[in-house]
């Protein structure tokens, strides 16, 4: 492998990766002054200048003015490199905004900067001379006038549109001593988007030549593979200009309301929208009338939004001469003073920016001025002539509007001022497919492509500047429009009359009306013939215009000597609710609907939507076509619905069964199904587990279809929750207390030892051991069952055992004391081997779950300690070890 080879290639990858974009250049010039000649070497020597300008500032990709360029020589006869020294700046200098007007509110920073670059080039003469040029390989990709070239996927292989500043020195076919104009001007200057402005872009020829000013294009870059994103050495000429975006051009920068002066080299005129615009200016240099060469600037002006804090707007002119009235539009800064000079010794102020209307009592073209806050320093003011001559009336008469001719435009505009005349016309025909369909002749034709809408606009100008404008939309076919009459019924016995018209945007044109066949039809020639067919007959129209275009409808006449109409067959209905009846005609002709039994209408049409009054009634639907008719009948007979019954709301206890009983049908379903024996029954058991609600929809067979719905509902009462209380251990001779819950009433079995067997809270006096069964009553009569086991020993103390396992099956699950006769809990204690407290509590019947820190205790051997005060108030202390098990 070349190592070297490989080497040189990455180092050229990496550059290229890390090429800092020369958008920062922004304008360029290079001019040439004639030094001396050296008649002994046939050489002469030129100072050549470069100067780039740069915008202020900082930022990714944006480099400063390059210390050092490159200027390229070349044979300008075979475009051949001669030379490319390399040239020092010789000097920078910023430029900022100068004044600035002090009524425009935030104006912004305008600021950029000038390098400038001196070298003196020694060249052999030759005929044709030399080219000296800079080039930078990118310019600032959001210009506005334009076209952006770059490829952003692969920025660094095509950056976009670059920039070339060059120079031609002369040949000995031209003039050796002369020397370039150069552009004297670099002011920064505020432009202000859609305002006037003036930008001086002038230039000084030191041999005091003649210079035209023109816009031209400007050039493009050359290719870098450095990281200044300058080309070294530049390309060869001849060089290529760089793509405008429309509607711009090279010689329209601007837009079309801005121009240069070809004399002074002054650009002004309306600034285009805010943004950045490449401009080149080129003055070409004549000497005696001859032609020397062509210097050329590039710069980026930057057009900014400005707002000024007072402006005075309003239409230029107004000049549609419809009366000797009027109205002046203010678009002027609201909340100000408006003085008006309306130009005919009549003045107003307002403090409105409404329209002001004015009437002026003759003819004459008037200078109108607005002065928006004149007696303030940022006061505004603005100009408008208007033209008063009344009446300019435009009047185009159109004629002609089949394909297969041409189309008339006849003018018959008039004014009505004796001191004007209309003497400029143009029609545009509307055709957007071509830019060749306008006149400028006062009565044209034109022939259309095909059939569509067009709109014909007329405009027209008078001697003294009036100016109106109409608008006409037409309608181009290839057959006149035609409608008649639809396709229709007819009674035997009667006559009808036909119609047919054309009408173009709601006019009727013009034209003949023929129908056949002429079997038992009136004026046959016209567009409202009479008809009296026997017989099923379709007529045809032709319609023929001024033009010879013609269309053709027929309509077909359906004779009928009877109408047949039919309706739904009798039927039941439920009572109250509405019905749909429909009709079915054998044609389309008007239906009426009836009440057979009073005569009277009760709807129209083909559907009769309707609530039938009980016990049944009769409607008749008739249909009428002239002097035929026809009828049908149907019978609805009214049934009232199911009356479903359900039952009365009941309790039952848990557990207990209830039967469910329905009535008022024949047939029934009960929901929901759940823990119901038969639900397709009017009968069926219930055994609800808690309160249900229970809907049993009921039907019939009597004529009424629709199914009803009743509801019970099951109060289910909770299992008792019958409580003894748990066993226990009493003291032997002495009474011991009961205490049961969960209902209303209570009583006790057996009954040995107790002194009240029907309270809750009995007290026994038994000495042995012994079992009581407790039985609770609730209100509602439910019953519910436990019992308690009582064991007797000697004396007080408190019992506690020796392990538990609290692994939450509910059984043994709780370490705690059992105290027995014992009426003070004092302490109750649980402590590991090492001594660490792990429970402690002074509550009755309380105890440890085997937990710490709400984590589960270690398996093992755990020490307790008790203590409390026993009946006889004397203190008992226990203590002793309990294992813990899982």
């Amino acid at each position: 492998m070349n190592v070297k080879r490989t080497l040189r290639l990455l180092l050229f990858i990496l550059l290229i990766g890390n090429v800092t974009k020369a958008s920062h250049i922004i304008g360029g010039e290079m001019f040439y002054k004639y030094v001396s000649r050296n008649t002994t070497d046939n050489t002469i020597t030129y100072q050549v200048t470069l100067k780039l300008f740069r915008i202020c500032g900082s930022g990714q990709n944006i480099a400063e003015l390059p210390d050092k360029v490159y200027f390229s020589i070349f044979n300008k006869a075979s475009n051949t490199p001669f030379d490319a020294p390399l040239v020092s700046r010789a000097t920078k200098e910023t430029k900022n905004l100068g004044q600035v007007d002090p009524c425009i509110v935030n104006p912004p920073d305008i600021c950029f900067q000038i390098g400038t670059y001196i070298h003196n080039i020694t060249v052999p003469v030759t005929g044709s001379g030399y080219v000296v040029s800079f080039q930078s390989c990118c310019r600032d990709n959001s210009m506005q006038n334009i076209v952006d070239t770059r490829n952003p996927n692969n920025e660094q292989q095509f950056p976009g549109n670059g920039a070339t500043y060059f120079t031609e020195l002369p040949g000995s076919t031209g003039i050796l001593d002369n020397s370039s104009p150069y552009f004297a001007k670099d002011e920064a200057v505020l432009v202000c988007a859609n305002k006037k402005f003036s930008y001086d872009f002038s230039a000084i020829d030191p041999n005091s030549d003649s210079l035209v000013y023109t816009f031209c294009d400007a050039y493009g870059g050359g290719y870098t593979t450095n990281q200044t994103g300058i080309p070294n050495p530049s390309d060869a000429p001849p060089y290529n200009f760089i793509p405008y975006k429309s509607p711009f051009t090279g010689s329209t920068p601007l837009g079309i309301d801005a121009v240069i002066d070809p004399k002074t080299g002054v650009i002004s005129g309306i600034a285009p929208n805010a943004g950045k615009y490449v401009v080149t200016v080129c003055a070409s240099e004549y000497r005696n009338g001859t032609l020397l060469g062509i210097h050329r600037k590039d710069f980026h002006i930057n057009v900014t939004t400005c707002v000024r804090e007072v402006v005075a707007a309003m239409p230029e002119k107004y000049n549609d001469c419809s009366g000797y009235t009027v109205t002046f539009i203010n678009n002027s800064t609201e909340g100000k003073t408006y003085d008006w000079d309306f130009g005919d010794g009549q003045k107003v102020t307002t403090t409105s920016t409404a329209d002001l209307p004015h009437t002026y009592t003759r003819d004459g073209t008037y200078t109108v001025k607005l002065w928006v806050d004149k007696n303030s320093n940022c006061g505004d003011s603005a100009t408008a002539t208007a033209y008063v001559y009344p009446m300019l009336r435009p009047d185009p008469r159109i004629s002609g509007f089949c394909t297969n001719t041409t189309t008339v435009f006849t003018d018959r505009s008039t004014t009505s001022s004796g001191t004007d005349a209309i003497n400029y016309y143009r029609w545009d025909f509307g055709n957007e497919a071509t830019d060749a369909d306008t006149s400028l002749q006062k009565n044209a034709t034109y022939q259309y492509p095909g059939p569509g809408n067009y709109d014909v606009v007329l405009q027209i100008k008078t001697v003294q500047g009036c100016e109106r404008f109409d608008t006409t939309n037409i309608i181009i076919y290839d057959k006149p429009p035609l409608n008649t009459t639809p396709d229709t019924l007819l009674c035997i016995r009667n006559s009808l009359q036909l119609f047919a018209e054309s009408l173009v945007d709601g006019n009727v044109v013009t034209g003949t009306y023929t129908w056949t066949p002429t079997y038992n039809i009136t004026n046959a020639n016209t567009a409202t013939p009479t008809i009296s067919p026997k017989r099923d007959t379709t007529y045809t129209v032709t319609f023929t215009d001024a033009t010879g275009c013609t269309n053709s409808r027929q309509v077909a006449i359906d004779v009928r000597d009877t109408l047949v109409i039919r309706t739904i067959a009798d039927s039941t209905v439920c009572t109250g609710d509405e019905v749909h009846l429909r009709a079915f005609p054998d044609g389309d002709y008007p239906l009426t609907w009836h009440n057979a039994a009073t005569n009277t209408i009760v709807g129209e049409g083909l559907v009769l939507n309707i609530v039938p009054p009980s016990p049944a009634v009769t409607y008749t639907v008739r249909g009428e076509l002239g002097s035929c008719d026809g009828f049908d009948n149907v019978k609805l007979t009214v049934v009232d619905p199911p009356a479903a019954y359900a039952g009365e709301d009941t309790t039952i206890c848990y557990g207990e069964q209830v039967i469910l009983r329905a009535s008022g049908g024949s047939s029934y379903q009960w929901s929901p199904t759940t823990n119901l024996s038969a639900p397709g029954s009017a009968n069926t058991a219930a055994r609800p587990t808690d309160t249900t609600r229970y809907i049993v929809t009921v039907t019939d067979v009597l004529g009424c279809p629709k199914p009803v719905n009743d509801t019970i509902q099951i109060n289910v009462v909770p299992p008792v929750p019958a409580f003894a209380g748990n066993d226990t251990i009493a003291i032997l001779n002495q009474p011991f207390q009961l205490n049961a819950s969960g209902g209303t009433s209570y009583v006790w079995t057996p009954t040995d030892g107790l002194d009240h067997p029907n309270v809750y809270n009995p007290t026994t006096t038994i000495n042995h051991d012994f079992t009581y069964t407790v039985t609770v009553y609730t209100a509602e009569g439910c019953v519910g069952r436990d019992n308690i086991r009582i064991r007797f020993i000697a004396g007080p103390d408190i019992y506690v055992p020796t392990g538990f396992s609290p692994n939450g099956d509910g059984q043994n699950d709780i370490f705690r004391p059992l105290p027995v006769g014992i009426v003070q809990m004092d302490f109750f204690r649980v402590y590991d081997r090492w001594g660490k407290l792990m429970y402690s509590t002074d509550k009755y019947m309380q105890g440890w779950d085997g937990y710490f820190n709400g984590s589960p205790a270690a398996v093992g051997t755990y020490v307790w300690v008790v203590q409390g005060k026993n009946v006889n108030e004397e203190t008992v202390v226990r203590k002793g070890t309990v294992t813990l098990v899982r």
